[in-house]
């Protein structure tokens, strides 16, 4: 029998009950905003009994967690991120092989740009899955190694799907590292580094300038930002694509202080002055096309 891992979302509703809750506060909220709080619940609800009846018609066995718990010790045939893409990233973490991760928009509030379809399409997704019809496309991930000042190397626990951001510890602080790509090296004072692979390139490297690439491109993209530079020194590498198969990469931290943060908050490693950071091919992952 087939069995499937749905991930899904805490709604926006249930996390701002739950802030309310550990505060003991109720916080304001205006009437409209607290409309659409309900509105994107109630439709995550629904999208989430949509998709138990569905799998449920096709006798295919499944449980369910909330996105961030920890996985169920059994393994699954698939895993159906219910949410939005913030959600399909973090269900990427469950999958460490070739198990197929299926997104789907919960609401109309998520932001679905990696997702196969909406409410509306479940049906249609979940059969396609099962008659083997599905389209799938192979994303890169990656891993980042902090080389530290005793010799040892310290990899992320799990890989980004979308992207690094290289940056003082303290965010409105000056970011000063070297940074070498391929022969040449530099240093560099800057608001910090993103780091994206070819799924991030639509996301915040993006909004900050970077270079959109295919979803299946194995290469990842650097963009400095707001890099300070004297007209005199002709600094190059503000932006680049790397084959992490082939090209040398790496940025040696030269604050007091500095972290690289992998997805966004989802996992921060902290890179001490002296130390290096380098990033590495992890297993790629199949994602469900749009439909």
């Amino acid at each position: 029998m087939t069995t499937a891992l749905i991930v899904r979302k805490p709604t926006n509703l249930e996390q701002h009950q739950a802030l309310e809750a550990m505060h003991k506060v109720k916080a304001p909220v205006d009437d409209n905003y607290r409309h659409f709080l309900e509105k994107a619940h109630s439709e995550h609800c629904r999208s989430l009994e949509v998709l138990r009846d569905s799998l449920k018609s096709h006798s295919i066995k499944f449980c369910e967690v909330s996105a961030g718990e920890a996985k169920p010790d059994m393994d699954f045939d698939c895993v159906i991120a219910l949410g939005g893409d913030g959600t399909l990233i973090t269900s990427s973490y469950y999958i460490t092989d070739s198990t197929p991760l299926i997104g789907i928009r919960s609401s109309s509030a998520s932001v679905g740009f990696l997702c196969a379809g909406d409410e509306a399409h479940i049906p249609s997704i979940i059969e396609a899955y099962q008659s083997n019809q599905l389209r799938f496309t192979e994303r890169n991930r990656f891993k980042a190694n902090v080389h530290r000042r005793d010799g040892t190397i310290e990899t992320s626990s799990i890989a980004a799907l979308n992207d690094f951001l290289f940056a003082a510890e303290t965010p409105a602080a000056t970011t000063r590292y070297k940074i070498s790509f391929r022969d040449r090296v530099e240093t560099h004072k800057s608001s910090g580094v993103w780091i994206a692979t070819a799924t991030g390139s639509t996301a915040a490297i993006g909004a900050a300038g970077g270079t959109f690439m295919g979803p299946a491109d194995r290469h990842f993209q650097f963009l400095v930002r707001e890099l300070y530079q004297k007209s005199e020194e002709g600094l190059l590498l503000s932006q680049g694509f790397c084959d992490a198969d082939k090209d040398e990469f790496w940025i040696e931290n030269q604050s007091p202080e500095a972290i690289v943060a992998l997805d966004g908050e989802k996992l921060v490693m902290k890179v001490g002055f002296g130390e290096k950071l380098t990033f590495t091919q992890a297993s790629p992952i199949r994602v469900a096309n749009p439909f």
